[in-house]
């Protein structure tokens, strides 16, 4: 009886593996056919007139990178006089305001000396600080209000998106605005990570690369899901059309890939990904352990609480596979039948995985990290499933804020 109970629980937890395992082939596989949609990079020059472009920067406690990326910014080739740069200031408690305001004090000065009469004035503003005193008394959405309240004072047809701690190429408004159609109201970018090449960082540049690429891939087969507002461009009068994040504040985190989210299911407009190389954005991957999994705790945060069911259901499709394969990895060691399932499902998500990541790397050059392809496969089991289990049940640390769910 016992020995029929086993094998009856073995079998179960085989064909479970198996439904999922086929699920999730099929859901990476799209995303692989998805990506080589989007991938080719078209180079072109947005056609004039150029539209005015306000760029929006979300800081808290970013005295140490703010610069670096704000002279990046104002480095771009695109026309300094169709541009500006917005820095909101999120209540640091370090010198990040400072900072700013000593490059406000270098820039708009100048661009005043670059211009005729009668235009200084704008060119004043081309570098611009705003102050969070709304956020004393909020105990989420902060990112949100920020954003929000400098798209409200923006100049720009186009808000342009990144974050404090990341570096910007030259020609990045440029690239980004060129992929803008009249039917578009979105663009995505990619984000890499610059590393000092360690074991721990390269993994983590790997990890995030795949996110990367199954946003793209996701866009490129029609069914957005991922972004990065470190990278993403939209209409500011699509924004405001959609009350900003009016119904989305309930969420700390998720002010870019919910915003792109409502835009592709809620409006008629298009998302696009903008895969040119020269639109890409660099930041540095988590320094230790402990800001690793309170990154992914944050990321994790939202998943289970997007507005649309689809991506609800697909999300949990994801986390299930890797939950059940874990599991059966584990119960393998007591029960040796469980192997040859096991050992199935974890080769064909390697395989349609690299069919996903491989492209990727040899797209954004990046081929060095293929070599820890492996060894990540074996972290990413328990790292996502515990960190996704903790991140949507739980609450986080962000910039000095405990967030509680």
């Amino acid at each position: 009886m016992f020995g029929t109970g086993i094998q009856v629980i073995m079998m179960v937890a085989a064909a479970v593996l198996i439904l999922l395992t086929l699920g999730y082939a099929f859901l990476i596989g799209r995303f692989a056919l998805g990506f080589r949609r989007v991938r080719p990079v078209r180079h072109r020059s947005p056609e004039p007139p150029l539209p005015f472009v306000s760029v929006v920067v979300p800081a808290r406690d970013e005295a140490a990178v703010i610069g670096g990326c704000v002279e990046a910014i104002l480095a771009n080739d695109y026309p300094r006089d169709r541009f500006e740069v917005i820095v909101a200031d999120d209540l640091s408690t370090d010198d990040t305001p400072e900072v700013v305001q000593r490059f406000q004090a270098r820039f708009n000065r100048e661009s005043v000396h670059a211009l005729p009469d009668g235009a200084q004035e704008e060119a004043m503003e081309r570098l611009r600080l705003i102050r969070m005193e709304e956020n004393l008394d909020e105990v989420r959405a902060h990112k949100k209000r920020a954003i929000e309240k400098a798209v409200a004072t923006a100049r720009g047809e186009i808000i342009l998106t990144t974050d404090a701690d990341c570096l910007v190429q030259e020609s990045w408004i440029r690239t980004m605005i060129a992929f803008f159609t009249p039917e578009t109201a979105f663009v995505s970018g990619a984000v890499l990570y610059r590393t000092n090449r360690s074991f721990f960082e390269e993994v983590q540049a790997l990890d995030f690369l795949g996110l990367v690429a199954v946003g793209a891939g996701a866009i490129g087969s029609g069914r957005p899901n991922l972004c990065n507002g470190a990278n993403a461009a939209y209409r500011r009068d699509v924004f405001q059309d959609l009350g900003g994040y009016a119904g989305l504040d309930h969420l700390t985190s998720g002010d870019d890939e919910l915003l792109m989210q409502r835009i592709a299911y809620d409006t008629d407009w298009q998302v696009r990904f903008c895969a040119d190389r020269r639109a890409v954005v660099t930041t540095r991957p988590s320094p230790t352990l402990r800001a690793f999994i309170e990154q992914r705790r944050r990321w994790a945060s939202k998943g289970a609480h997007y507005p649309h069911t689809h991506l609800v259901a697909q999300n949990a499709l994801v986390y299930f596979f890797y939950l059940i394969l874990l599991a059966d990895l584990v119960a393998a060691l007591f029960v040796p039948g469980l192997w040859m399932p096991v050992l199935a499902a974890f080769g064909l998500k390697m395989i349609v995985e690299a069919f996903l990541i491989a492209p990727a790397c040899r797209h954004f050059r990046r081929m060095r990290l293929l070599r820890y392809f492996f060894p990540a496969q074996l972290l990413q089991l328990p790292y996502i499933v515990i960190l996704g289990a903790v991140g949507a049940l739980g609450g986080y640390e962000w910039k000095g804020r405990r967030i509680e769910r």
